[in-house]
């Protein structure tokens, strides 16, 4: 059978639909291409998902999200194949041809990228794709260095498809019988019902959403049930539409509840808190005072994840990290916030709690006047510097910095002499060599100094400059070969380092910016956000600590080792001197997903959900009895923040 008498027989057999023949073939068809996508998904996962509970019901929940995306798409074309005057119809046909061909090559465009996507990042395309999107030479970079044979097979199969599409949308408008007036009218507000409430898929009082799929306790299933083209557009609308209304989505609360059940969780006196309009300001004196301020040097390690650190329990990648461990403070029971380099940035160097979804690096209203430790140790003479290896305008940084308190920022394009460099920048070897010698000038000055560096090399596509250190496998271009490189260059620093002056009077911090990417199983993978995080300095004594903590508890941490006295808005711990009965506290989010932990207790917050409350032992989490203080203590610290932001009261204290 020749595909021209397939065509004929598709017309004849969609022709009783009259003018929305065109509407029906395209809905049937995409229904079927999702279908057949998420079961070849299934099975590609199958040993993954088969023991889930009610694992079957990711098929219809999945057709469900289908027809949101599809009766989207469909509304403006229906109408106008139903309306449109005769004397139009020729033109609007070649219109509505080339609508459906767009809309086909986009749907099959997110569907492609999503078996690459989801083998990276255990999601379908999300926020996180649209965040890469804001970046496209990166991305385009990365694509052709990486995935040139599913790039062309990808756009092979897209002009294919997108051609035929329109080439079969035209023939069916010429071919199918046109319906009378009163037959148009009278079927169109009974369509655009349908339609609309496809788009809707509820009815109840809110319209189905993401949290819509999430029928089952595990998160691979749930994104399995999603479709890729609508979970890209629902990110898309909240990544220009930032002004979220978490309390409709989390549960309310008033404010003097949230900010006093927050200053609570700071193990601070409620009396250290003094002024209403910043609710968080307070005064940390200093661990030791001394007449010389502290300089300062953080280093966000890019995906230094616990499970490569084997003095954490994990693969022998960081002999340079151990042996530094040995000379520091060790804190090994330390969780990232996100998984996102803006996240780790964020915590460490605002202190700020994490808001859902979209990082405050990136939040019109904390563009300017929002409070970050540089910002915080410039008011008390500091020079403030930032160290990229990348393009400093990734992921908003740059802007974010410079107008937060960070005067001179050195990004890979100012390197002249790096001896290695791909798609995302320089190798750590660079960016070390050249922060060194910036702290050096920095330390001929009569003033302290802080200096940032977030390193880049132990991130795909893995490939790194030939140095002396054994790999730890073959084939070279593998995650724990670039770890293992990673720490080869943060040894080398230090060497470096201990030859300055500046040396002696600085406390170094090493923390990773977030694991490694998500790959783990549930609603929250709790294991892949603990990371290490080490402090060094001057009178500094070797020193272990297993209470549990988050990576916002560090600014507070090392600011008390600079010796000044400081006010500022953190609500993080001074995990060196915390009161004994306080217990130890972790809050990370993936995606709306918030967690609030407590010793082992984890209460998960989702929207559309009710709250629960689990039990973590060994990564896994196991529901137990919802204790409703613990639940409320959650919901403050997931408002608070976001109040805070839109009333612009996170920021540096006026008074002394």
């Amino acid at each position: 059978m020749t595909g021209q008498t397939i065509t004929h027989k598709l017309i004849r057999k969609l022709s009783p639909f009259g003018p929305l023949a065109p509407v029906v073939a395209f809905a049937c068809l995409f229904l079927l291409f999702f279908s057949i996508s998420r079961l070849l998904l299934a099975l590609i996962y199958f040993s993954e998902i088969n023991t889930v509970k009610g694992v079957l019901w990711l098929f219809p929940v999945g057709m469900r999200m289908d027809s949101i995306i599809l009766s989207a798409l469909l509304l403006i074309p229906t109408l106008l194949l139903l309306l449109m005057p005769p004397f139009a119809r020729r033109w609007w046909y070649f219109f509505i041809a080339g609508l459906f061909a767009l809309f086909s090559i986009v749907l099959i465009y997110f569907e492609i990228t999503t078996y690459t996507f989801l083998s990276v990042y255990n999601a379908r395309p999300n926020h996180l794709f649209v965040e890469y999107m804001a970046s496209p030479g990166t991305v385009l970079d990365i694509v052709l260095t990486n995935y040139k044979l599913p790039l062309f097979l990808g756009l092979v199969l897209m002009a294919t498809v997108g051609w035929w599409i329109a080439r079969f949308t035209w023939q069916l408008m010429c071919s199918t019988p046109q319906w009378a007036w009163w037959k148009r009218l009278l079927i169109t507000p009974l369509v655009v019902l349908l339609l609309a409430s496809g788009v809707r898929s509820s009815l109840s009082d809110s319209p189905a959403n993401l949290g819509s799929a999430a029928f089952s306790e595990d998160n691979l299933v749930n994104e399995l049930a999603l479709n890729s083209s609508y979970a890209v557009a629902y990110a898309t609308y909240n990544f220009f539409n930032q002004q979220q209304n978490l309390a409709e989505k989390y549960g309310h609360m008033t404010e003097n509840e949230m900010i006093r059940r927050v200053q609570q969780q700071t193990g601070l006196p409620m009396t250290a808190f003094d002024d209403p309009a910043i609710p968080l300001a307070h005064v940390q004196t200093p661990n030791t005072p001394l007449a010389q301020p502290r300089n300062l040097v953080i280093i966000l390690s890019e995906s230094l994840s616990a499970e490569f650190i084997g003095s954490l329990g994990g693969l022998p990648l960081s002999p340079q990290f151990d042996a530094l461990s040995q000379q520091g403070i060790l804190f090994d029971n330390l969780y990232a916030t996100g998984k996102r380099t803006n996240r780790g940035l964020e915590s460490v160097i605002t202190g700020a709690l994490p808001i859902p979804l979209t990082s405050a690096i990136k939040l019109r209203l904390a563009q300017s006047d929002f409070f970050t430790l540089p910002a915080l140790l410039k008011t008390h003479g500091y020079q403030t510097g930032f160290l990229y290896g990348g393009d400093a305008n990734f992921d908003n940084m740059r802007r974010f910095l410079s107008y937060n308190g960070v005067d001179q920022i050195i990004e890979g394009s100012d390197i002249n002499n790096a001896r290695f460099r791909n798609h995302w920048g320089v190798s750590d070897d660079d960016i070390f060599s050249t922060a060194n010698s910036f702290f050096r000038t920095q330390a001929n000055n009569a003033r302290p100094f802080v200096g940032i560096i977030l390193t880049l090399s132990n991130h795909e596509p893995f490939d790194f400059p030939d140095s002396d250190f054994e790999l730890y496998e073959q084939p070279r271009a593998t995650q724990n070969n670039v770890a293992k490189y990673a720490d080869h260059a943060l040894g080398r620093f230090f060497a470096q380092a201990r030859k300055e002056t500046y040396f002696n009077n600085t406390v170094f911090l090493i923390v990773a910016d977030h694991g490694v990417e998500i790959q783990a199983r549930g609603l929250i993978p709790a294991a892949k956000y603990h990371v290490p995080a080490l402090i060094l300095g001057p009178d500094i004594a070797p020193q272990r600590i297993n209470t549990l903590a988050s990576q916002i508890d560090l600014p507070p941490t090392v600011l008390g080792l600079l010796g000044i006295t400081t006010r500022h808005p953190m609500p993080g711990r001074n995990l060196l001197n915390l009161p004994a009965d306080l217990p130890g506290r972790a809050i990370y989010h993936l995606g709306s997903t918030y967690a609030y932990q407590v010793e082992n207790s984890v209460i998960l917050l989702r929207p559309g959900h009710a709250n629960r409350q689990y039990h973590l032992r060994d990564g896994k989490l196991t529901p137990i009895t919802l204790e409703p203080e613990l639940e409320k203590d959650a919901l403050a610290h997931l408002l608070l923040p976001d109040l805070l932001h839109r009333q612009q009261r996170y920021r540096l204290s006026p008074h002394p």
